[in-house]
């Protein structure tokens, strides 16, 4: 039976419907057996009118962005309330299914791990940062489908990673500043030195107003050893290029249009990640076997 996992739509907010190529991938009817929404994908009548033709079977968690309750249908006025967390049942996997945002600190795996122990699942399904990513952690399943149109995420990008990187960087540049002053400093030394010399020579030159010839000859050595440290001064002064280096994001499917389909066959998951990259749709396959 084939499961279907959804996230962060932000219809009609951020964005306005999905791919087109993936509606023609999922308009086959009669063969996804249960559609499951990771949250941010209830305020349009219409997106959800286009899952439940999918398939009947529709499993719905709040995201942040979320008004806690299902829009009111055509035939409907009642509003049904949105769980935070649910469980569900496919062949001999129990399945959690969560958005996310109540993970502290966000898609953290021991944190993660720590809520599929507390729902007592083998596989967790969670949404909202818009990242589609799978990993096995201590003979449990995690999948994150990403965003399914492919809108912008509002948190922070920088992984823990990144923050290392930024670390050393912002290091190097305090490096680099301490370097410049070392440079200023000296330079600074070197104008007062010569403001001294300056004052030497002009007594020395008042002393000996009457010897014209070593006046000249006092004159040419200072003004040589003007050049010379005005040479050296140039040779300081040579800028500093600052080794700096950006952090580099990873994106791994971030921010890119994506979705998961679940085949459980038995205590088999095959799964299928399904992205939408440069107007083609490209497909993945994980397969994760339940441990006795």
């Amino acid at each position: 039976m084939l499961v279907l996992a959804l996230s962060d739509a932000h219809i009609p907010d951020r964005a306005i419907d999905l791919p087109l190529k993936f509606k023609k991938l999922l308009g086959v009817s009669n063969k996804i057996s249960q559609a499951i929404l990771l949250g941010n994908c209830t305020k349009s009548y219409e997106f959800l009118k286009f899952v439940n033709d999918v398939s009947s079977n529709v499993v719905i968690v709040r995201g942040e962005y979320d008004n806690g309750l299902l829009p009111a249908s055509k035939h409907s006025r009642t509003r049904e309330s949105i769980p935070i967390n649910t469980v569900v049942k496919q062949g001999d996997f129990k399945i959690g299914c969560c958005s996310g945002y109540t993970v502290v600190p966000k898609s953290d795996p021991l944190s993660l791990l720590a809520l599929a122990r507390q729902l007592d699942v083998d596989i967790l399904l969670w949404g909202g940062t818009h990242n589609v990513e799978a990993f096995t952690l201590e003979g449990k399943f995690f999948v994150n489908p990403g965003s399914c149109t492919g809108v912008f995420n509002t948190d922070w990008p920088f992984s823990i990673e990144d923050e290392d990187k930024q670390e050393d960087t912002e290091k190097k540049k305090d490096q680099n500043e301490e370097t410049n002053q070392n440079q200023e400093t000296g330079q600074h030394q070197d104008i007062k030195e010569e403001d001294d010399q300056n004052k030497q020579n002009q007594n020395q030159e008042n002393q000996n107003q009457n010897q014209e010839n070593q006046k000249l000859e006092e004159s040419n050595v200072d003004h040589s050893q003007d050049k010379d440290e005005h040479k050296d001064e140039d040779e300081d002064e040579e800028p500093v290029e600052d080794d700096l280096e950006l952090p580099e994001l990873d994106i791994d499917g971030s921010n890119t249009p994506s979705f998961c389909l679940l085949d459980i066959q038995g205590s088999t998951c095959t799964l299928y990640i399904y992205i939408y990259i440069d107007g083609e749709v490209k497909v993945d396959k994980v397969v994760y076997q339940k441990e006795d």
